[in-house]
């Protein structure tokens, strides 16, 4: 979101989510948003699933 310079609002009306729904994964208050809501919000930021997810510090594996 930081990168597209795009507000939770913003985000919300490209992927067809309720702000409401938003504004709680991002707040950490939905604690498992389903695929299909990942999937639009992928789609609205223009990225893929894989790109997502792909986090460096959640890609270590602690050993």
């Amino acid at each position: 979101m930081e990168e597209r310079n795009l507000t939770i609002n913003r985000l919300a009306t490209l992927s067809g989510l309720k702000q409401s729904t938003v504004n709680s994964i991002f707040n950490g208050a939905s604690k498992r948003p389903t695929i299909s809501t990942i999937r639009k919000l992928c789609q609205a930021l223009e990225i893929s699933v894989h790109e997502f997810f792909d986090f460096p510090p959640y890609n270590e594996v602690e050993r």
